[in-house]
């Protein structure tokens, strides 16, 4: 009895269905809707126009952990591929110095050699280096600069003349140890008193007895100067925003 009657509702069902869907007013509108579905996803008409693919922006987005493992990392290695860059523009200030020959060789009465020029050079940037010591990346962008001080001074001794490799690996290497020793010197000398930073200048730069009043100039103009780079913001000086002045008399 109920597999009859579920049979009847079924049959009466299918009719009503079938009644319904061959209708004149029924049919058009399931033909639109057949015509239509496809077009709505892939249709390029005024309504629904498709963005060129130079439009269709991709933004990865990480998920917060690991974005910030990708920031400690950016952090940790970044200053150590920006140091020469920024080794080179700051030494590019330390070697453009206004005085070389105007103070150094005339007043002070040293010969314009490859030799005074190192020593010179040295002062500038050594004061660079005192003002970078404050940033935490410090030993990195020091690191670029010097290194850009000696491949400065490996160039001017091939420009010289000097062909043999060997010569000038082993100038480079007393090079070295003569500038470690002139910022220890000047370092203590910063830091103690004007008397021992004389000293320092005297020994390193400009040995000669008959030059006390340049060393006390020498002397007052390294001060001012590092006062003034003391002054200036570390992006700055970093991206070379700054300039020695000269030696005043």
């Amino acid at each position: 009895m109920l597999a009859r009657s579920a049979n009847l509702c079924r049959t009466a069902y299918s009719a009503r269905l079938r009644q319904c869907l061959w209708t004149v007013g029924a049919r058009p509108a399931v033909f639109a809707l057949s015509q239509q579905q496809p077009r709505s996803l892939y249709s390029s008409s005024p309504e629904d126009p498709a963005k060129p693919a130079s439009e269709i922006k991709k933004t990865l987005v990480l998920p917060p952990s690991y974005a910030d493992t990708v920031r400690r990392l950016l952090r940790r290695f970044l200053p150590q591929y920006q140091s020469l860059a920024i080794g080179k523009v700051v030494y590019e200030a330390c070697s453009t110095y206004p005085d070389f020959k105007e103070f150094w060789v005339d007043d002070c009465q040293l010969p314009e050699t490859f030799q005074t020029w190192f020593s010179t050079t040295s002062l500038y940037v050594w004061m660079a280096m005192v003002r970078i010591r404050a940033d935490p990346n410090a030993k990195y962008y020091n690191q670029g600069l010097v290194d850009c001080f000696f491949r400065d001074a490996e160039k001017k001794m091939r420009a010289s003349g000097i062909k043999s490799s060997r010569i000038v690996n082993d100038t480079l290497k007393d090079l070295v140890s003569s500038f470690k020793g002139t910022v220890m010197s000047l370092d203590e000398g910063f830091a103690r008193s004007d008397a021992v930073l004389a000293a320092a200048i005297w020994r390193n730069l400009v040995p000669a007895d008959d030059n006390i009043l340049q060393i006390e100039r020498i002397v007052r103009y390294t001060r001012r100067q590092i006062q003034r780079l003391d002054q200036c913001a570390i992006d700055d000086l970093t991206a070379g925003g700054f300039a020695f002045e000269k030696i005043e008399p």
